[in-house]
């Protein structure tokens, strides 16, 4: 496996990935016979071990991207509503999580990245010295994303890029992955400062949508796009409310300003689920 992974990488390289992201999107989203589409989620939920606590829409889903993005049942995601408390936006994977080195972001050893290339405007200058926590979800997981926080929504920032895989071989394989790839980043002040909730975009998974906007990523035509809401227009939000969609799934990477988070402590690959605390926030005086 060892061997052939620098050809998957120079393969990937070749791949027109936007396009085929698209193309895919464009397949999800047809309506497929209800037997049809049926056995499909039947054997995608086998193969990924898709946990059967969603909604299922009166008369079943109608296409695949409305299983990709279902909706869970009632008490399945309690989320924890202590004063302070920070929660995970997602069902995912803990893979790491600590302090923000100046710019600097540690994925693993021997990589790492900058926050001024992840977000790439002045608004990077708020996370310095900060800290991050990086969340990947399985293609089983349930892929809407959800504020880690109570405060207000502030704005957003739409980052085109590329769209590579983001599985654990290729995030090793390929140096500052998270900066290629495309991104859509929501703001949240929070009585602890700003915190950013980045969704990376991924292969076959390059269509992220906001709850709040109507703002969806890799079009066939698209611009770095960063939107700041003035004060009146910042939008309130709780620890759990929806801020998104994967349309399938990808990554989420936390950041909070200096000092403004203690995390909890976590092996790398813990498993999490949406709402279950993650830290706690240390309030500004």
């Amino acid at each position: 496996m060892k061997n052939r992974r620098p050809f998957s990488l120079f393969a990937y390289r070749l791949l027109p990935k936007s396009l085929m992201s698209r193309a895919f999107g464009y397949l999800a989203r047809l309506h497929l016979p209800r037997r049809l589409l049926e056995s499909v989620i039947s054997w995608y939920s086998a193969k990924y071990g898709v946990i059967n606590e969603y909604i299922t829409p009166a008369g079943g889903f109608r296409t695949l991207d409305d299983f990709f993005t279902r909706k869970m049942k009632e008490g399945t995601h309690p989320v924890d509503s202590t004063a302070g408390c920070v929660v995970s936006p997602v069902d995912a994977r803990i893979d790491r999580y600590g302090n923000i080195n100046d710019t600097t972001i540690i994925q693993a050893k021997g990589i790492d990245y900058s926050v001024r290339d992840l977000i790439p405007s002045d608004t990077y200058r708020k996370f310095l010295w900060g800290d991050f926590m990086t969340l990947y979800l399985s293609p089983g997981d349930y892929h809407r994303i959800h504020s880690p926080v109570t405060g207000a929504l502030s704005g957003y920032f739409n980052i085109p890029g590329t769209l590579y895989t983001v599985q654990e071989w290729m995030v090793n394989g390929l140096g500052n992955l998270f900066i290629k790839n495309e991104r859509l980043v929501s703001y949240i002040e929070c009585p602890a400062g700003t915190v950013g909730v980045c969704k990376i975009g991924a292969l076959n998974v390059g269509r992220i949508t906001l709850s709040y906007s109507d703002i969806t990523t890799n079009k066939t035509f698209r611009r770095l796009d960063e939107k700041l809401f003035a004060s009146n227009e910042r939008i309130p939000v709780r620890a759990g409310d929806e801020l998104g969609a994967f349309h399938l799934g990808s990554t989420i990477i936390l950041l909070f300003q200096k000092g403004a988070v203690t995390f909890d402590s976590f092996a790398p690959g813990t498993k999490i689920r949406m709402g279950a605390r993650i830290g706690r926030l240390n309030t500004k005086s």
